[in-house]
C-alpha cells in the first residue's frame, strides 16, 4: 500500500470559505486544534504511484523523524534524544563527511566545493543580473553546510530578533533567544590584533567550539584599521547584540585548528546513543499525510535508500520535522502537496494544502569585490594556483595544525550601520524603516582570487596563475529584493528552481553602488595600500576605467556572488501576513509537522547565519520538549 493514502472523491461540497488569499484548502472543513483556525482540506490523489518496499528488518517507527542532517537537524536530533524514552531518526541525503578528507582543514574550503559534500545547485538565468546563471553551493552530508561554509560564527543585531517578535512571533525577541545562542565554548588564543572577545557572550561548555586562526596576514589586520575611513570602528565583540564594528570574527574552530561542524560538535560525541539513528544516503521524497480526527496530519515520510536503490517508508508517532534547508524544505513541502496552487497543479501534484507562501519571500546576502595586486607575503591567494605552495602548506598543517591553512579565505570583518542621512540619500529610508538599528553592509578582507574557484571563473578576471592578490569585499545585509524557490519537476532527484533575484530592487542597486565606492576608499588607505603593488593602490579588477554608475553597476551585476545565506522561504509569521509556520515552528494546517532551519527566518540577520541556525534548533528543541512534557 502506498504510504500516502489515495483518497477518492467523497461527494463533499466545495467549501467556499478560505482563510485568506494566501492559503486555501478546498473540500473539507475543520478547525485546527493548534491554531484555532478553520481550514478546508482537499481529497487528494497521488500524481504518480510510489512503490514502497519492505524495510528489511529496520525499525519503521520513531517518535521524531527529522529530514536533513545539517546544522539544525543534527543539533535538534541530539537535544531531543537526550530524553532516553524518545527515539529519533535523522534522514540525510548525503554521506558521512569523511568521504572528503580535506573538509576539516579551514583553509581548504575551496577544495571541498564541487565534491560529494556539495549540492552545487545552479539558478535559472537571472534577469536582474543580465541572465547570469549562478552556482549556489550548499553542504550535502551529515553536517550540512557546516561542512563547507566559511566557519564564521555571528549572531547579528538584537534589533533583528526584536523585529521577529514585532512581526507576530512571541518570545523570539533578543532576550528570549539569547540563551539559545550560548551553545558555544570559546577556545581563546591571542596571536594577532583584534582577536578579542567578551567571555560573557559565550558559555563555558557548549558543543560548538569557537576560536581564532593562528595564522593571520598583516594585510588582514591593516584592513580592520582601514575600515575607520568608512565609519566602522574596532570593537571587542560583535555577539552581544551589537553587530556594528570591525574585528577578527570568531570561527567554528577547535583547539587543534580544525573545522567544527554540527557532525563533530553535536553528533559524534553521542553517536552511540541507542535512541538516535542517523541514516546517510537517505533522500526523502514525500511527507506522508492523512486525515486524523478531521485534521490533516503528517504521519511519516517516504525516502530513497540510495545504497540499496529501494524506496522505504517510516512513520513518526509524534512529529515529522523538516530541516532540509532553505531550498529543499519548500521543495519537499510542494512535492508532498503543500504549497502554491498553481505550482501544484502545473506539476500534477494533488493539493493537500494550498499555501501561497511556501517558497516565497527569500532573502539572501550577496557580495562583490575590488581586487588588488598584493605583495607575496600579504596573501595566501597563490596557494590555490601553485602546487608547490599548497603542498608545503598541507605538510605544515598535517604536521602541526599550523600555517596558512588554519585560516579560511576571509577571517576579518567589519559591519557598518548606515546613518539616517545616508539611508535617505540612497532612497532606502522608507523600505528599511524597521531595519535601521542594524548593520546594512558587511566588509570583508579575502585572500582568494576567484578564478581559483571553478564556479567563479568570469571574463572580468584576468587569468593570473602566480599573482598574489587581496580582495576588499562588501556584502549587502538588508536586501529589499526577494527571491523564491519553486519546482522544476515533480521528482525530488531534480533540483528546485532557485530564483535569487539579486538587485531586482532599485534600492539594492543604489546601496550596492555606495558599497563599491566605499571599497575603493578602504583600499586607498595607506595602512592597507602599503601591502599592495602597482598604481591605483594596486587595483586590477575592475580597474580605474570602471568609474561611472552604469559601468560600476554592470561590473557588480556581472561578478557578484552569493554569500550562501539564503533564508525565509517558509517563514515564521502570521498566516495572513505571509507565514508558513507559527511561532512554535508548526506548519499551518498540518498536525505533527514542523520546520526547523533557516527557511523560517522572518527577516535575515545582519551577520552570517550559522549561529542563528544553531539558535533556532536549540530553541526548537526546548519548545518541543515543552509541548510533549519531556523536560
Amino acid at each position: 500500500m502506498s504510504p500516502l493514502r489515495t483518497w477518492t472523491a467523497t461527494g463533499l461540497a466545495l467549501c467556499n470559505a478560505v482563510l485568506s488569499e494566501a492559503i486555501s484548502f478546498p473540500y473539507h472543513n475543520t478547525t485546527h486544534p493548534h491554531h484555532n483556525t478553520t481550514f478546508t482540506y482537499p481529497n487528494p490523489t497521488l500524481p504518480h504511484p510510489i512503490t514502497v518496499h519492505e524495510n528489511g528488518g529496520m525499525q519503521t517507527n520513531y517518535d521524531f523523524v527529522i529530514v536533513g542532517g545539517g546544522a539544525a537537524g543534527l543539533a535538534l536530533a541530539v537535544r531531543l534524544s537526550e530524553v532516553e524514552s524518545q527515539t529519533v531518526l535523522v534522514l540525510e541525503a548525503g554521506q558521512f563527511p569523511e568521504v572528503v578528507k580535506a573538509y576539516t582543514t579551514p583553509g581548504a574550503g575551496q577544495q571541498v566545493l564541487g565534491t560529494d559534500l556539495d549540492w552545487g545547485f545552479s539558478t535559472p538565468p537571472q534577469e536582474s543580473l543580465g541572465n547570469r546563471t549562478i552556482t549556489y553551493h550548499r553542504g550535502r552530508g551529515v553536517g550540512g553546510s557546516t561542512l563547507v561554509n566559511g566557519l564564521t560564527y555571528g549572531r547579528g543585531s538584537s534589533s533583528i530578533y526584536n523585529l521577529w517578535q514585532d512581526l507576530g512571533n512571541e518570545r523570539w525577541d533578543w532576550d528570549s533567544v539569547l540563551p539559545y545562542f550560548e551553545s558555544t565554548s570559546f577556545v581563546p588564543i591571542d596571536v594577532a590584533p583584534y582577536q578579542t572577545y567578551n567571555a560573557s557572550a559565550y558559555s563555558d561548555n557548549g558543543p560548538v567550539a569557537l576560536s581564532y586562526p593562528t595564522y593571520v596576514y598583516d594585510s588582514s589586520t591593516a584592513f580592520i584599521e582601514a575600515l575607520g575611513s568608512v565609519n566602522v570602528s574596532t570593537v571587542i565583540d560583535l555577539n552581544l547584540g551589537n553587530n556594528i564594528g570591525a574585528k577578527q570574527e570568531p570561527l567554528t574552530l577547535d583547539a587543534q585548528q580544525q573545522r567544527v561542524s554540527s557532525y563533530h560538535s553535536y553528533y559524534k560525541p553521542v553517536r552511540t546513543r541507542p535512541n538516535l539513528i542517523v541514516r546517510p544516503l537517505s533522500q526523502v521524497q514525500q511527507v506522508t499525510l492523512e486525515m486524523r480526527d478531521g485534521s490533516l496530519a503528517a504521519t511519516g515520510v517516504v525516502y530513497s535508500d540510495m545504497a540499496s536503490g529501494t524506496t522505504l517508508n517510516v512513520t513518526a508517532s509524534k512529529e515529522v520535522i523538516l530541516s532540509a534547508g532553505v531550498f529543499q524544505t519548500p521543495q519537499l513541502l510542494m512535492l508532498s502537496g503543500i504549497g502554491p496552487q498553481e505550482t501544484l497543479q502545473s506539476f500534477g501534484i494533488s493539493e493537500y494544502l494550498v499555501n501561497e507562501n511556501v517558497g516565497r519571500h527569500m532573502q539572501d546576502h550577496f557580495y562583490f569585490s575590488v581586487i588588488a595586486r598584493a605583495q607575496t607575503n600579504s596573501s595566501a591567494s597563490q596557494l590555490y594556483n601553485r602546487v608547490d605552495l599548497m603542498q608545503a602548506a598541507q605538510q605544515e598543517y598535517s604536521a602541526n595544525h599550523s600555517g596558512p591553512l588554519t585560516t579560511p579565505i576571509g577571517p576579518t570583518y567589519g559591519f557598518r550601520q548606515l546613518s539616517t542621512e545616508e539611508l535617505q540619500s540612497l532612497g532606502a529610508a522608507e523600505a528599511l524603516a524597521n531595519q535601521t538599528a542594524q548593520a546594512q553592509i558587511e566588509y570583508l578582507w579575502e585572500d582568494i582570487y576567484y578564478p581559483a574557484v571553478p564556479s567563479m571563473v568570469l571574463p572580468q578576471y584576468p587569468d593570473w596563475k602566480n599573482e598574489s592578490v587581496i580582495s576588499v569585499t562588501a556584502a549587502l545585509l538588508s536586501p529589499v529584493s526577494r527571491g523564491n524557490v519553486t519546482l522544476q519537476t515533480n521528482n525530488i532527484q531534480d533540483a528546485p528552481a532557485i530564483n535569487i533575484n539579486y538587485l531586482e530592487s532599485i534600492i539594492d542597486q543604489q546601496i550596492a553602488l555606495f558599497m563599491f565606492r566605499s571599497l575603493r576608499t578602504v583600499l586607498s588607505q595607506t595602512v592597507l595600500s602599503q601591502y599592495t603593488v602597482g598604481p591605483n593602490y594596486g587595483e586590477v579588477v575592475p580597474g580605474v576605467d570602471v568609474k561611472d554608475e552604469s559601468t560600476i553597476l554592470e561590473y557588480i551585476k556581472s561578478t557578484l556572488q552569493p554569500v550562501w545565506h539564503a533564508a525565509g522561504t517558509c517563514r515564521m509569521q502570521p498566516l495572513d501576513e505571509g507565514g508558513v509556520v507559527d511561532d512554535r515552528l508548526r506548519v499551518y494546517g498540518v498536525d505533527g509537522l514542523r520546520i526547523i532551519d533557516a527557511s523560517i527566518f522572518p527577516v535575515i540577520p545582519d551577520n552570517h547565519i550559522q549561529g542563528p541556525v544553531y539558535m533556532v534548533a536549540e530553541k526548537a528543541a526546548h519548545m518541543i520538549k515543552e509541548d510533549y512534557n519531556l523536560n
